[in-house]
């Protein structure tokens, strides 16, 4: 069954202090959520009060997320830090710009490998997310598409139905493309104004069609669909209760 959960990314302003993050994971709790994929929580706030944090606010860690740069370098901390929190998976964010060549995405995907024999014997999975970048093609072939062939199948996609979409892509033929390597699925939608920049909006309020999609996410199996939004027109909580109530109207449940 897919549930619905949040990715804590969405409110890094609020993730400075054990107190700010303390809030804002009760704040989700009374909306609804009680699945969480963490990032962006500040390097200052110590693990072990993200622990206590999650157990106060009833709220559950399924994943963590990082970019590939800093996990390569600290393996060890992000083991401690999953271990510590209860989180299962671990993304990696992006494919490095100096590796989007052929040798470069080998080198990524030998690397990635290395991550996976690390975490797979600390009991934790792990996951790739590709920006909208990452799609480009590289010797005709998108970095994506080369990188998800090149690692072991262990290795999940993390799928920003966002980032394929400003690639061009048809999320839906991604989604059934990598059936059984998708656990988690980040919903965040969006509007392009008249000048080309892009708004984020809560869920349903874009410019992105969401029930094709999330019926994807249900055929092939997908644990988790994660609202994400990272800015705001309005205040950041209001945005993720309208998510909530979004994803809800179509189905989900957090439970």
């Amino acid at each position: 069954m897919t549930k619905l959960g949040y990715q804590l990314s969405s409110l890094k302003p609020y993730l400075t202090t054990r107190e700010g993050l303390l809030t804002a994971c009760q704040k989700l709790y009374d909306i609804g959520y009680r699945d969480l994929q963490l990032q962006w929580i500040d390097p200052t706030v110590a693990p072990a009060d993200v622990q206590e944090v999650l157990a106060i606010s009833g709220m559950n860690s399924i994943a963590t997320q990082e970019y590939f740069e800093n996990i390569w370098a600290h393996i060890g901390d992000f083991i401690s830090f999953n271990q510590l929190t209860g989180s299962s998976s671990i993304t990696v964010s992006r494919i490095p710009q100096d590796m989007m060549k052929l040798e470069g995405l080998e080198k990524f995907a030998g690397m990635m490998a290395t991550l996976t024999e690390r975490f797979e014997a600390a009991g934790i999975s792990l996951g790739f997310h590709p920006i909208a970048d990452n799609y480009e093609a590289v010797a005709g072939v998108p970095a994506v598409f080369r990188v998800m062939d090149l690692m072991p199948e262990s290795v999940g996609l993390t799928f920003c139905v966002m980032q394929a979409v400003r690639a061009g892509l048809d999320p839906v033929d991604i989604i059934h493309r990598y059936q059984g390597r998708i656990e988690i699925c980040h919903f965040k939608d969006y509007l392009e104004t008249e000048d080309g920049q892009v708004v984020l909006t809560p869920l349903g309020q874009g410019s992105i069609d969401w029930p094709p999609i999330l019926e994807a996410c249900r055929e092939t199996g997908v644990r988790w669909v994660l609202a994400e939004q990272e800015s705001w027109q309005k205040d950041a909580f209001v945005c993720a209760a309208e998510s909530y109530t979004y994803l809800s109207e179509l189905g989900l449940r957090a439970e």
